[in-house]
């Protein structure tokens, strides 16, 4: 009986879904009475020989998820590294910094205090020395041809082919999109300052794969699957989301998919890389902004 109630749950999930992205005056329908649900998917490397595969296998698993759950295909934005190829069909523009912040503020104009929006980001991330020039010894950079630089602290940054953007600068974008929920999802190295700049915004949920010093992981004790399938990390956290009840058809918010995700993931427990080292382990990160509370915050 229980798995009778599924299928039906389903079926009526995947009817309801096609109804509601049928034709575009439907969706200025649903725009005036309801909330409109918009995704920015963007993933890849900074040159052809970091740009593995899996990346793309993240943001195309990622777009399916949200389609799943309801999400119009054209209200979701993919960029990937070079662009659309007939490997990468889903793929809309590059993935640059340049081509993601025109993005993030074109949809800062666009969505109003009704909407949601979901970020997604898959690529290769680092941690940057904080440093500025100073001129306590101006004769020393004449005389030897370098700067003369201090340095304070560090911030996390995403590597992008054309620069890196850090996580402040990241931030002060985010602070002028008005939706009524930002969910961001990052699956790089180093990214749990990403997360902490939720506290600075009034919408957003964050959630990184990794802390500050942390590896991103994208294999399991039984497999390597470092270039051609969905990271363990992505895959569960998106199908955390599915993981309707059996008898209710219950949604999920963010923090059970981040539950789910912990359970599912097997590098939360740690990654044997050789003997005499330790495990190589991620401890994923989640964190709300000021007017958000755990649990009330839905994808779907």
């Amino acid at each position: 009986m229980k798995l009778f109630s599924r299928i039906i749950f389903k079926v009526f999930l995947v009817l309801s879904i096609i109804a509601g992205c049928a034709t575009t005056e439907r969706i200025t329908e649903r725009k005036k009475n309801e909330h409109k649900k918009y995704a920015l998917l963007i993933g890849g490397g900074i040159t052809e020989s970091d740009n593995f595969e899996s990346y793309y296998k993240n943001v195309e698993y990622a777009a399916n998820t949200l389609k799943k759950l309801g999400y119009c295909d054209e209200d979701i934005t993919t960029l990937f590294f070079g662009g659309k190829t007939a490997n990468h069909p889903i793929v809309e523009g590059n993935a640059t910094k340049e081509n993601f912040i025109y993005e993030l503020r074109h949809l800062g104009q666009t969505i109003d205090s009704n909407d949601s929006l979901v970020i997604f980001r898959t690529g290769h991330g680092m941690v940057e020395l904080i440093c500025e020039k100073y001129d306590k010894f101006p004769d020393y950079e004449n005389r030897f041809g370098i700067d003369s630089i201090k340095c304070a602290g560090t911030v996390a940054v995403m590597n992008f082919p054309d620069g890196n953007l850090s996580c402040f600068e990241f931030q002060e974008i985010l602070g002028r999109i008005k939706g009524k929920q930002i969910v961001i999802i990052l699956n790089q190295c180093f990214c749990g300052q990403f997360a902490d700049i939720a506290i600075n915004l009034h919408n957003a949920v964050v959630v990184s794969e990794t802390r500050e010093t942390e590896l991103a992981i994208n294999q399991t004790k039984k497999t390597i699957r470092w270039k051609h399938n969905e990271w363990p990390f992505v895959k569960c956290f998106f199908d955390g989301f599915l993981q309707y009840s059996d008898t209710t058809g219950k949604k999920q918010s963010v923090f059970d998919a981040f539950q789910y995700m912990l359970r599912c993931n097997p590098n939360i427990e740690g990654i044997p890389i050789k003997a005499d080292r330790p495990l190589l382990k991620e401890n994923p990160k989640i964190k709300y902004g000021r007017e958000l509370k755990i649990g009330t915050v839905y994808i779907d």
